[in-house]
């Protein structure tokens, strides 16, 4: 009986390691398809930019800065949102890049294994909820309280 307990126990650890994998994968392809996404609306813009100017230089007139500023916009907006997917994906990799060349690193390495740069150490944020309880108190003044009994 024994046998069958430690074959369901371990039967159960096995899935449950293959449930996270699989999570973390599906969550990863689904970041780096919204990046890839960004990146393809970035090259739909630029490619707009570079045909608005075209038109407009062949035309023999300026070129509106607003209308590429609206575009230039667009661009940042995709980038910033980029730059947040690709920190949730390292986040769920468990890794970080390298401070000097970029390199993608384990999150626990002190040094870069392309570059050799020393890597700043891993701050733990521990964050502490606050007693619900707290209440405030008057605080008073108890000098000479011992003068006031002999009187």
């Amino acid at each position: 009986m024994e046998f069958f307990d430690k074959l369901s126990k371990k039967a159960s650890e096995t899935y449950q390691i293959a449930k996270e994998k699989t999570t973390n994968l599906s969550e990863e392809l689904k970041l780096k398809s919204k990046i890839n996404s960004l990146e393809e609306k970035n090259y739909q813009i630029f490619a707009e930019i570079g045909e608005t100017v075209y038109k407009e230089l062949k035309e023999g007139r300026d070129v509106e800065k607003d209308l590429i500023l609206v575009k230039v916009d667009e661009v940042t907006a995709n980038q910033n949102e980029m730059e947040k997917l690709k920190l949730k994906l390292m986040e769920l990799k468990q890794v970080k890049k390298c401070v000097n060349c970029g390199a993608e690193l384990e999150k626990n390495a002190s040094f870069c294994s392309k570059c050799g740069t020393a890597q700043p150490a891993q701050e733990k944020v521990e964050v502490k909820p606050e007693p619900s309880s707290a209440k405030e108190t008057e605080v008073i003044d108890v000098n000479n309280v011992e003068d006031k009994k002999e009187e």
